[in-house]
């Protein structure tokens, strides 16, 4: 799958710092449905648009925080944005009333080179158009920037290469397109497949479908 990529170190350092304290902050209350009795279908249906929580939602789990607005821009002196030549093109506003996305749909699934560990596999929308946006986190001891990493849908395949590692761990982002977010939505059974750092044998990890699809599609109706 051809994506755009998240270009840039600076977009990529800011990126996996708000993923970073998104998944270790404070944890809001979670959500009063029940899981078990009801299916991914109606639990997805039961959230409010002004949902703030966390929600069991098939084998995914959808968290959402408070509203956040964008902080305001200082003023411009009667110049346009740009850069200090005044080569670049402005930047469009974001549209009336847009605020930052506040949801992410989120599993962690055990690393089987290290039971202790986790690898967690996210979906969160990202920029003005609300793109959706797959992000991987390993534990540094699996991966390395650049490894090749890939997510398989049914017979799709996603390449979602390693793009950054600190100490606590490594990141892999990238964006879908809107044409191909349909495959996800529909996928049967998906799979995480690498080859970790040093190792020459490749590791698939089962990726549970159940409730992704109603997850994802509550996401998109909060944060809209």
């Amino acid at each position: 799958m051809r994506n755009t990529l998240i270009g840039g170190a600076l977009a990529i350092v800011l990126v996996a710092a708000l993923f970073a304290a998104a998944q270790y902050g404070r944890k809001p209350a979670v959500a009063g449905l029940d899981a078990k009795s009801l299916s991914p279908a109606e639990i997805a249906k039961g959230l409010s648009p002004d949902f703030v929580g966390e929600q069991k939602i098939g084998e995914w789990k959808l968290a959402c925080g408070t509203v956040h607005e964008l902080p305001k821009a200082p003023p411009l002196n009667g110049h346009e944005s740009g850069n200090s030549a005044g080569t670049a093109p402005k930047e469009a506003p974001p549209p009336p009333g847009w605020h930052i996305p506040r949801c992410r749909v989120l599993m962690a699934m055990r690393s089987p080179k290290h039971p202790d560990e986790e690898i967690r596999i996210t979906f969160r929308a990202i920029g003005f158009k609300r793109v959706l946006a797959l992000f991987l986190r390993f534990p540094p001891t699996q991966v390395d920037t650049g490894d090749a990493v890939s997510l398989q849908l049914d017979s799709a395949t996603w390449q979602v290469p390693v793009r950054t590692c600190a100490k606590a761990f490594c990141l892999s982002i990238q964006s879908i397109k809107f044409a191909d977010v349909p495959t996800l939505m529909r996928a049967k059974t998906i799979a995480l497949k690498f080859k970790p750092t040093g190792s020459q044998d490749t590791v698939l990890i089962p990726v549970p479908a159940e409730g992704l699809a109603e997850a994802i599609g509550a996401m998109q109706r909060i944060d809209k």
